[in-house]
């Protein structure tokens, strides 16, 4: 829900009239945009002025928005449809993956720098991804401009839980040591990069990341993830607020070309049960047919049926009494109408399926996906376990799992506290402050 735009929005709000510039920087897959399309395009209702810095693959879900673009130099769906990181990917080989995306990178980092710099000159307020926060940090610093840090899953020190990187079982007085060791290393990896751009602004090297500030009360973040899901730690600044999930309304997403469910699809869906959800978002399917295949294998054991999002895989047309496959869908329209829902665990389509109160069955890949999927296991609402070991067994055994009556309880509950929280009237208020 949108909060009410003649009215002060909590603690410090600002009201219509005293409009302010705002740049929202999206880096990375759909998931990694679409928060920064939404908190645009509640900014904007507000009556502020708005620019989203874009890659070229979320570019059409900004303009769509009806919000103005600054596209980033790079096209992160093209970047992962290269067969290499394909390949690297799906085998589960992250690290490899990660060096060859640094290497990939350089081709572009000037340019990226460019539009950074170009494309936030008059903002007032900068919220940014946490792949390019530092970087945004050095614009803020030079430019004395408040920058706010979107964290879609938990990444600042704790003595509560480990870095979701290291480890998912609690280490007790180890936990503050792992996010130390995590957040040293991104920052070796990142530190040159940010110390040319820092240049550039006139600016000394920075002597810590910004993600490091934050934890020490010296920058600003919203955690774009539901407390719900996991409640935020007693040992972390009070300038980092818990927003929850920043999702589209109705009316957004039909903007932006995910309006309901399809004419074919509802009435596939009249014609029997509830069905799975299979969908990996824009994780890459290497052996296309061979996962339906397994998919059909797993169903039929169950007596289920299913649908399947290929998201950014090419799959093959399914439309029989068993599998109906698309493209995009809106997750929303559809996965309330589902009895379970196999996906990779990004936090968009976690937090999608933890709305919908469907029971999870998460197969990830890299990045924040295993930790949703632990926390899913954790909660009760879900299953999960490597998208490299995906097979008909383990798909079938899953399923079975995360479709007792018990787990569907338990997602019934989590989906009511979700439903209580109000994700984009907060961080509207958290910018306005």
């Amino acid at each position: 829900m949108l909060p009410d735009p003649s009215e002060p929005t909590g603690d410090g709000g600002i009201e219509r009239s005293e409009a302010v510039k705002v740049a929202l920087v999206g880096y990375g897959t759909r998931g990694d945009v679409q928060p920064f399309v939404c908190l645009g395009a509640a900014l904007a209702e507000r009556g502020h002025e708005v620019r989203v810095l874009s890659p070229r693959n979320g570019s059409a879900m900004v303009r769509g928005a009806g919000l103005d673009l600054a596209e980033l130099p790079l096209d992160v769906q093209e970047l992962f449809a290269k067969p290499e990181a394909q390949r690297m990917l799906a085998a589960g080989r992250i690290g490899a993956f990660f060096r060859w995306l640094g290497r990939e990178e350089k081709a572009y980092l000037h340019d990226l720098r460019a539009v950074l710099i170009e494309g936030t000159r008059e903002a007032e307020v900068i919220v940014c991804h946490p792949l390019v926060e530092d970087r945004c940090a050095a614009i803020g610093e030079a430019r004395g401009v408040r920058v706010i840090a979107a964290h879609f899953f938990p990444v600042l020190p704790s003595r509560a839980f480990p870095s979701p990187f290291i480890s998912r079982r609690n280490l007790g007085p180890l936990n503050r040591t792992t996010h130390r060791a995590m957040l040293r290393m991104l920052w070796r990896l990142s530190r040159e990069e940010v110390a040319e751009m820092r240049d550039e602004l006139g600016l000394p090297p920075a002597r810590r990341s910004y993600t490091t500030a934050i934890s020490q009360g010296e920058g600003d973040a919203l955690l774009a993830y539901s407390p719900a899901v996991f409640p935020v730690p007693s040992d972390w600044p009070p300038q980092v607020r818990s927003v929850g999930a920043l999702t589209p309304w109705p009316e957004l997403r039909a903007r932006i070309g995910e309006a309901g469910v399809p004419v074919e699809l509802e009435s596939w869906l009249e014609q029997g049960p509830p069905p799975v959800f299979l969908g990996f978002g824009s994780m890459p399917v290497l052996d296309p047919e061979g996962l339906l295949e397994t998919a059909r294998s797993a169903l039929r054991a169950l007596g289920m049926r299913g649908v399947v999002g290929a998201g950014w895989s090419e799959l093959p047309g399914a439309r029989d009494e068993l599998l109906f496959t698309l493209g995009q869908v809106d997750h929303q329209a559809l996965l309330p109408r589902c009895a379970a829902a196999v996906h990779h665990g990004g936090s968009g389509t976690a937090h999608a399926v933890f709305a919908a109160s469907t029971p999870g069955l998460v197969c990830s890949v890299f990045a924040d996906q295993p930790f949703w999927g632990h926390r899913a296991r954790v909660l009760g609402v879900g299953e999960t376990f490597p998208f490299a070991k995906l097979d008909e067994r383990r798909l079938t055994a899953g399923l079975d799992a995360v479709l007792d009556p018990r787990v569907a309880g338990a997602a019934k509950a989590l989906a009511a506290q979700i439903a209580q929280e109000d994700p984009i009237g907060a961080a509207v208020s958290a910018v306005e402050s």
